[in-house]
């Protein structure tokens, strides 16, 4: 019993301890709730926003794309017919393939690479990202804070940025355009690509180097033809020789075919400019110079058949005062007859280089290639050096490149020679009773060039006749035909004009028909006989000073500038050039014992 007793009163215990413990924690929280400031009132709900009707979003949207336009300088209006004009144009090329499911097959293609390739199409995704940037802007304008409207406007002008860089671009092979190339045009069977890099000499152009898998020529063209169908007229492919470092020590033999590589250019860079007005305006008051020039020729031509008194008279400054009376020889003096006899030797010499730039042109038209203006270069001494042209469009190979503008040498050679042949036939038959109407010419005149002074000493008279004035001066004269002097001066031009340098016809010939290492070759020598005189003796120093201010480029027109031209007559043709040109412009030897003309 007193077991039970005393677990009764501990279990007593337990409870009240536990009642204890209860009514304290109640205490606790009762306390720490009157401690505890009561939660805050919810906030009273936010008005709606006033829903904008859609007419009203719409003219919102409008007046932000306004702004956008405005700020961009974007003319909507230029831009739809632009839009509709080029929708007009695919409709019309998707239905003049529509015929045919093989190039049905090959537009899809080719529109595939283009939108690889183009810039345009990039260009014109960044324009509608800007369009759709800016109509969300439009929409969500009454939405957007002030931060967030600046985010999106500097978006829009980076984006804008970014199409002004590509349209920037755009005259340049880009990244994409040199994968279109490796992917598309490029093959294994026509050209394996071993490497490729921008071009240094053109800007905007990308070199391909590799190994060719098929004929040159061949391959050439399916390239072109490739690029013509992906890129249309965007680019232009050039054939040029690699030259590679090894080359240099190891040279290649002449039988072994260049190595070659793939210069791809911006069609705009590629492609020399139009003629512009202002340079026809110059080609004819050239033309009118030269012609001023080349009836002086005639006229100095006959100088030993004006009076002696009449050119001391002139010869002194003072006479041309109004007070100074004129002798009785010069009162009388017709200089009409002077200007009569010097048109035929003007015509001639005009004739010979006219001749020549038709037949220029009538060439180029043949095989498709433009002429610039002609640039008729007015000279005292010969009438003129010639004219200087420029070729204004491409030109497919270097055969067509020489059949051009060797054509238009050997025209005005044609006139020349003819004119040469003719007078010099005449003098060496001439009537005494006849020897007014020919002219009296130094013949110091026949030591200017070996070739043409020793063909007129061996034909002409032994004796030459000679006047008082030049017999006193210790000169002796011969009487030769107009002809003659007109046809040796445009020997003498045919001759300046053929040494080859630059873009000169001699130039072009020898480039054309031997390469360009060649060319580099032989306008080094001819730099070196106009500068120390043994070219051209007089003519040597007022002739390299225009070569080497307008022509002593050569042209970059030739697409293939590899594969030389077939046959060898070409090759004879330029040989003859160049040596005709030498052995015209190198004096004759002063020895003093070849008669009268001291050869």
């Amino acid at each position: 019993d007193d077991s039970s007793d005393s677990k009764k009163l501990e279990e007593n215990n337990e409870l009240a301890e536990e009642g204890t413990t209860t009514t304290e924690q109640t205490k606790a929280e009762a306390t720490a709730d009157a401690t505890t400031p009561p939660p805050p009132p919810p906030p009273p709900p936010t008005p709606p926003r006033p829903q904008l009707t859609p007419e009203e979003q719409e003219a919102k949207t409008r007046r932000t794309l306004a702004d956008l336009d405005a700020i961009l300088g974007i003319d909507e209006e230029e831009e739809r017919k632009k839009k509709e004009e080029k929708e007009a144009r695919e409709e019309a090329r998707l239905a003049s393939e529509r015929p045919s499911s093989d190039s049905a097959t090959t537009t899809t293609t080719s529109e595939k690479g283009a939108e690889e390739a183009g810039d345009g199409d990039d260009v014109q995704a960044v324009l509608n990202r800007i369009a759709e940037r800016a109509r969300e802007i439009g929409r969500e304008d009454s939405e957007l804070s002030d931060t967030e409207r600046k985010e999106g406007k500097e978006r829009l002008r980076e984006e804008f940025d970014t199409v002004l860089n590509m349209i920037r671009d755009d005259a340049k092979v880009s990244t994409q355009d040199v994968r279109v190339f490796r992917d598309k045009v490029f093959n294994q069977s026509t050209f394996w690509i071993t490497g490729s890099e921008a071009n240094e000499d053109i800007e905007g152009g990308h070199v391909f180097r590799g190994n060719l898998r098929g004929d040159r020529k061949e391959v050439f063209a399916s390239v072109s033809a490739k690029t013509k169908e992906i890129f249309d007229d965007k680019f232009a492919v050039f054939l040029v020789e690699q030259r590679d470092i090894d080359d240099a020590f190891s040279p290649r033999g002449p039988e072994e075919e260049p190595r070659v590589a793939f210069l791809v250019v911006p069609r705009e860079r590629a492609v020399p400019p139009p003629t512009q007005g202002w340079q026809y305006v110059a080609s004819v008051f050239l033309l009118g110079l030269t012609s001023v020039s080349a009836i002086q020729l005639g006229v100095v031509a006959q100088s030993a058949k004006v009076p002696r008194e009449v050119l001391v008279f002139f010869s002194n400054p003072d006479n041309f005062a109004s007070d100074v009376p004129l002798p009785d020889v010069v009162a009388n003096f017709d200089p009409i007859s002077l200007i009569a006899g010097a048109l035929p030797i003007a015509g001639g010499v005009l004739a010979a280089q006219i001749t020549g730039d038709i037949t220029r042109r009538v060439v180029g038209a043949s095989k498709g290639v433009a002429i610039g203006a002609p640039f008729t270069l007015p000279n005292a001494q010969l009438g003129t050096f010639g004219i200087l042209t420029r070729t204004k469009t491409l030109v497919d190979n270097r055969a067509d490149y020489f059949d051009i503008h060797a054509a238009a040498w050997v025209a005005s050679f044609g006139v020349s020679l003819g004119l040469f042949i003719y007078g010099l036939l005449v003098s060496v038959g001439a009537d005494p009773s006849d020897i007014e109407s020919y002219i009296p010419t130094p013949a110091v005149l026949f030591r200017s060039s070996l070739l043409l002074g020793t063909i007129s000493s061996a034909l002409l008279p032994a004796t030459a006749t000679a006047s008082a004035a030049s017999a006193s001066a210790g000169a002796s004269l011969v009487f030769v035909h107009p002809a003659f002097i007109a046809g040796w001066c445009g020997l003498t031009t045919c001759a300046l004009t053929g040494l080859p340098v630059g873009s000169l016809d001699g130039g072009k010939a020898v480039g054309a028909a031997w390469g360009q290492a060649a060319l580099a070759a032989t306008s080094l020598f001819s730099y070196l006989g106009l500068g120390l005189g043994f070219l051209g003796s007089s003519l040597s120093l007022p002739y390299g000073l225009l070569v080497i201010f307008t022509s002593r480029t050569p042209e970059r027109v030739i697409r293939d500038t590899v594969s030389p031209p077939d046959g060898d007559s070409r090759s004879t043709l330029t040989g003859f050039i160049v040596v005709f040109s030498i052995l015209t412009l190198l004096p004759a030897a002063l020895s003093g014992s070849g008669g009268d003309f001291g050869l």
